[in-house]
């Protein structure tokens, strides 16, 4: 057999475009692998060069495959879903008490890593690893058992189980305010040193979005601070900087503990949810039933 690398066009590429014939959509197909779709057409691109034959047509009304397309899309299903099934069974074949938990580094840091002795003390034979990264797309192909995720609750390939809703509260420390009229309402907000998150996903409730939602129109201002990680604004609000936006179940612990209290009582009801998910097609290990069972009873 002649060398693969020297007959296959890379794998990356074949992996992208089996997303794309699938969908039918370029956008569609960028968004369930994580990249842009810029990405996505630069690496169709390079792989009908490397073909020498066009893969898709492009049409007014969107994409449709070529007879070159056609075959290749049937061949890669069936080679990527044989290598799917391989990898699924090896990972099966891990030792019977490990668990490999996903969260957002946020959650992770702020709720979760708190809880988790919990956790261990009730199941000491357990071999827990946390995975604290942005969500992962494909749980099964990253080893993930369980994950939680904040959003709709509609994702492709998973069971989302609710654990909680969320209440998002201006907070801040009690230093920031010592010395000072404290804010009486929303409108008051305005004067204040806000910190904003500037690079957010669509997850995220941004100062503007909660003003407007409670009929506030937000007006320029100079005043505040930009940050492009939350963990570092919501610090910067602990040492008593300004007034951060921060979800009920975030902040509960700091609340707990004196380091931030809420300047205003008024939240804003979040559509978005916190979930546990897991692979539809993958039964549980009996590992992750039970850290199931932990974390419903840990919600409650």
């Amino acid at each position: 057999m002649a060398s693969l690398r020297r007959t296959l066009p890379p794998v990356n590429s074949l992996v992208i475009f089996e997303a794309a014939a699938r969908h039918l959509n370029f956008t569609r197909a960028a968004s369930e692998l994580g990249l842009t779709q810029a990405a996505v057409s630069r690496q169709i691109q390079a792989l009908e060069a490397s073909l020498g034959a066009p893969l898709f047509q492009r049409q007014a009304r969107g994409l449709t495959m070529t007879k070159d397309g056609t075959r290749l899309h049937y061949a890669t299903t069936m080679g990527l879903e044989y290598i799917a099934t391989v990898c699924v069974d090896i990972r099966r074949r891990r030792g019977p008490k490990d668990l490999t938990v996903s969260s957002s580094v946020t959650f992770a840091s702020y709720w979760l890593v708190g809880r988790l002795n919990n956790f261990r003390a009730a199941h000491p034979d357990v071999d827990l690893r946390l995975v604290a990264s942005a969500p992962v797309s494909d749980l099964v192909s990253a080893g993930i058992d369980v994950a939680i995720r904040y959003g709709s609750g509609q994702w492709l390939g998973v069971v989302a189980e609710r654990l909680f809703g969320n209440e998002i509260w201006p907070v801040c420390s009690p230093r920031y305010l010592e010395g000072r009229e404290p804010p009486k309402s929303v409108e008051d907000l305005l004067d204040e040193t806000l910190l904003h998150l500037g690079a957010f996903d669509r997850n995220w409730v941004t100062w503007e979005a909660w003003f407007k939602q409670l009929g506030v129109t937000m007006r320029p201002t100079k005043r505040g601070f930009t940050f492009d990680n939350y963990l570092i604004l919501l610090q910067t609000a602990i040492r008593g900087e300004g007034i951060a936006l921060c979800g009920q179940r975030l902040a509960e612990d700091f609340i707990a503990r004196g380091d931030l209290i809420r300047p205003i009582e008024t939240a804003l009801v979040s559509d978005n949810a916190f979930y546990l998910v897991y692979p539809t097609d993958v039964p549980l290990s009996d590992s992750a039933q039970r850290f199931r069972d932990w974390i419903r009873a840990e919600v409650r």
